[in-house]
């Protein structure tokens, strides 16, 4: 790696990696939230915001046109402590990215208008975080556990505060803080580093003005329990219990991190097994340390039914008491090291994540090596270290106690009732596979793919990448909602998860303390057309965690004990669903748009039917699913074909086959013929709408062309983005998409804006569909929209994980397990005259599907 500092005290960091042809551009500057005066909450963020809004070489919408046409992506963030913007190329235009990046943060105008617009937007993204239940949950946290440290203000600031930002006090912010000595940049991935350093010296060596101090207050030691109770018009309550612990480089951080993985990362953690899977209080939880910059916070994040939440509160301080009171295992302690350890590995198949860890890592520390000394910490660490650490930092009477509870309940909880809690919780302290048989091999045509087939039909693929140790394997089987019906709607979700909750040889515990011991991973998913078991893992592990994922999928205990869990945490999610109004705004346009067909409900079923299944169901849809001619198995990484093809042969070399998968396939529904409307009532901050028709199937030779003409209306460089959120302010997120299947999905558009916009939003975006129906598209804007598919579609690439899924869902498809090889060429052949006949086949206004949710 490459550590430079310019004459004018801007920090260079370049680190060449050729893992993909991808490169990553970032530009951090020393400055947040917590920088901010009285008069000045959200700007840091709102900051961010207006370098996007042009600058003399770039108008409106450019800059992210710019990347976004090079076949790259744009993005941004700001924290308490830092700001950054960032942006992901392929390689060969790594010098354009640095270019376009750099000329926002330098030379952004600040334009008045702008300005204006922007405030209505930021205004829009408040209303929606005001509608998040754990939004919510972390502003009143950090306010009730920072009353002095800035760390206290909301990061996005107040509405009042917002409304008050003028170019002058943006200017004037921009003038104080980007300064060269306060900014960073990092390149990272296929580079030519010195290349690179010559063009940040041209870009930024004339800026000569000097460094800005920080200078916030310290919060003093808390000596007594706090709480923040909040009632809202919410379905259920979250909760948050934290400690005040310490800063990024303080040496006990490391220590914290590791004792926040026994508590409650991971499905075999302390939290999970005791609060949500033995007592079933809660149907999430976690936990973290957060360690900034300044002071930070450790502690325990739940959601529940609100008689459960005093139950569930005095659990975690009973069990953080137990790690003050005795040693972890050494088991514990192991299998939370190796984690730690293995996300290293990880972490390296991105140049995004490596760029960001060299970054934060330069901005908290001062040094880009931070990192290398935190993970010598993890390695030394002792039990005695994590008991010291728990002592020392995880006192109950230190507890900040923030909850979001619904409106018509909040009354039964108060602060005397968390107190009694606690105190409960602290008094209560004191107390299987065959041998391998042969399997046929051919070379697939596609450079280095391996395709193999088991006597018995499973068909195997193997992509070796020898360069990162970490091995990804997929298991992809037709099923999901395309086998369902209005009675069994959710069940292969249901069947899915019950793959994690144990085995025929292992109790769910069992199982999950395996996997995390391997510092590994092992999950199972379920759509719309599909479903499947995942497994990530380091190359040394790959045998023993592949004996995990076999016996996930070909043999699952069914437990009813476990089943009742399932279902009770299965109710608790559709129940949360009822807050997430832009998720429940999808589900209200399926049941509009679908009438019979079984996309029309969620791929977790409904209430009713989860309600009722029962184990003979599952067992039942098991022996449908999985069988040896509907598995699909991807294998990417760090491993030799024919090995891996062995491995794999061993274990699944007996599944029973063939199966009637097929026959199951739900028929398709006509697409519908008149418009169709259908609205609900919520008292929330903002209106959600989606506006949608019949889109295509994953074998339509139109669906590269529907993606061109999605990107063309959606992303920060699309039209729906500038002449509705840029343009007129009508929205923080605003997107159009196109969701394929086996049978032709939907292609949509979303806003989520406020009540008084609604009507103006739903008519911009019929502008908007009329403008695409109304001729093709120009030439440097199909261009950009095809640059950026493509672009994309290489960044996609770099993780062993996205390419496992491909292949293994390709293939099972029936597409080929290389059909993405050509997609660049089909991609970058499509005319402006192929967008317009798709938009004129697809977007009828008077087939079109409106389903909104608003006050």
């Amino acid at each position: 790696m490459r550590v430079e500092t310019l004459p004018n005290g801007l920090t260079v960091l370049l680190r060449e990696v050729r893992v993909a042809p991808v490169a990553e551009v970032q530009i951090w500057a020393r400055v947040g939230s917590a920088d901010e005066r009285d008069a000045e909450r959200g700007l840091a963020h709102f900051h961010e915001h207006m370098l996007f809004k042009g600058t003399e070489r770039h108008g409106v919408g450019e800059i992210a046109g710019a990347v976004e046409g090079a076949g790259g992506r744009i993005n941004a963030f700001t924290s308490f402590d830092v700001t950054c913007y960032h942006a992901t190329l392929p390689s060969d235009v790594a010098s354009l990215g640095l270019d376009v990046l750099s000329d926002a943060v330098r030379c952004s105008r600040f334009d008045p208008e702008e300005v204006k617009r922007e405030v209505g937007v930021v205004l829009e993204e408040i209303n929606r975080s005001e509608d998040d239940p754990h939004s919510v949950l972390s502003d009143a946290l950090f306010a009730e556990a920072f009353k002095i440290h800035p760390y206290g203000r909301p990061i996005l600031g107040t509405a009042e505060s917002v409304a008050s930002f003028t170019r002058e006090k943006v200017r004037a912010f921009y003038e104080r803080w980007y300064r060269p000595e306060n900014l960073v940049v990092v390149v990272a991935g296929d580079i030519d580093a010195a290349a690179m350093f010559d063009q940040v010296g041209t870009i930024f060596g004339d800026d000569v003005r000097g460094s800005a101090q920080r200078a916030r207050p310290v919060e003093p030691l808390q000596a007594e329990l706090r709480t923040a109770l909040e009632a809202r018009p919410f379905e259920r309550a979250c909760v948050d219990a934290s400690w005040p612990v310490v800063p990024f480089q303080h040496p006990d951080a490391a220590p914290l991190d590791l004792l926040a993985f026994i508590l409650g990362e991971g499905d075999s953690s302390r939290l999970v097994r005791r609060v949500k899977e033995e007592l079933g209080f809660v149907d999430r939880i976690d936990a973290s340390c957060y360690t900034p910059l300044d002071a930070g916070l450790f502690g325990a994040t739940f959601d529940c039914e609100t008689d459960q939440m005093l139950p569930a509160l005095e659990q975690v301080v009973r069990e953080t008491e137990r790690v003050r009171r005795e040693p972890v295992s050494e088991e514990e302690l192991e299998k939370a090291r190796r984690n730690f350890l293995a996300s290293r590995a990880w972490e390296r198949e991105s140049v995004s994540g490596m760029a960001r860890k060299l970054g934060s890592s330069q901005l908290l520390t001062g040094s880009p090596d931070h990192e290398e000394r935190y993970l010598e910490e993890i390695r030394t660490a002792t039990r005695e270290d994590l008991v010291r650490v728990a002592v020392e930092w995880l006192a109950p009477e230190r507890l900040t106690v923030a909850a979001v509870l619904p409106e018509n309940e909040a009354t039964a909880i108060g602060h005397e009732g968390v107190a009694a809690a606690i105190e409960r919780g602290v008094a209560g302290t004191a107390g299987r596979f065959r041998a391998p048989q042969a399997f046929r091999s051919e070379k697939n045509p596609a450079p280095r793919i391996h395709d193999y087939q088991l006597d018995n039909g499973v068909r195997l693929h193997v992509l070796p990448r020898r360069d990162i140790p970490v091995v990804a394997a997929r298991a992809a089987l037709l099923g999901g909602q395309l086998v369902e019906n209005e009675q069994t709607a959710g069940m292969t979700s249901f069947l899915a998860s019950m793959w994690l909750r144990g085995t025929q040889a292992q109790s769910a515990a069992e199982f999950a303390g395996r996997i995390e011991s391997l510092a590994s991973d092992v999950d199972a998913f379920a759509g719309r057309n599909s479903c499947g078991v995942t497994l990530d893992c380091t190359s040394d592990q790959f045998a023993p965690v592949l004996d995990l994922f076999a016996e996930a999928l070909l043999a699952p205990a069914f437990s009813l004990e476990e089943i009742e869990r399932e279902r009770r945490e299965t109710l608790a999610s559709l129940s949360r669903r009822e807050d997430r109004l832009s998720a429940r705004v999808f589900d209200l346009f399926s049941r509009t748009h679908y009438l019979e067909h079984p996309y029309r409900f969620p791929v977790v079923g409904t209430p009713e039917n989860v309600a009722r299944f029962e184990r003979d169901d599952l067992i039942a849809h098991q022996r449908r699913l999985v069988t040896a001619d509907n598995i699909a198995i991807a294998v990417v990484g760090d491993v030799d074909p024919d090995v891996a093809a062995a491995e794999v042969s061993r274990r699944f070399g007996e599944v029973a086959g063939p199966g009637n998968v097929e026959s199951l396939l739900a028929p398709e529904e006509a697409a519908p013929s008149e418009t169709r409307d259908r609205f609900e009532s919520k008292d929330r901050s903002q209106a959600h709408l989606v506006l949608g028709f019949r889109g295509l199937t994953i074998r339509d030779p139109d669906r590269e062309v529907l993606e061109v003409l999605s990107q063309l209306l959606a992303g920060q460089g699309g039209r729906l983005f500038l002449e509705l959120r840029d343009r007129k302010s009508l929205a923080y997120t605003v997107s159009a998409m196109n969701v394929e299947g086996l049978a032709p999905g939907f292609f949509a558009v979303y806003i989520g804006t406020s009540p008084e916009k609604y009507d103006e939003a739903l008519a911009g975006i019929r502008d908007e569909l009329h403008r695409v129906l109304d001729g093709e598209p120009d030439a440097a804007e199909l261009d950009r929209a095809r640059r950026y598919l493509i672009g994309n579609h290489a960044i996609d690439q770099q993780r062993s994980a996205g390419r496992a899924l491909q292949i293994a869902l390709d293939s099972r498809y029936g597409l080929g397990p290389d059909a993405d090889a050509a997609y660049p060429e089909r991609v970058a052949a499509i005319t402006g005259a192929d967008v317009l006949r798709v938009a004129r086949r697809l977007l009828d206004p008077g087939r079109a599907t409106l389903a909104a949710i608003r006050p």
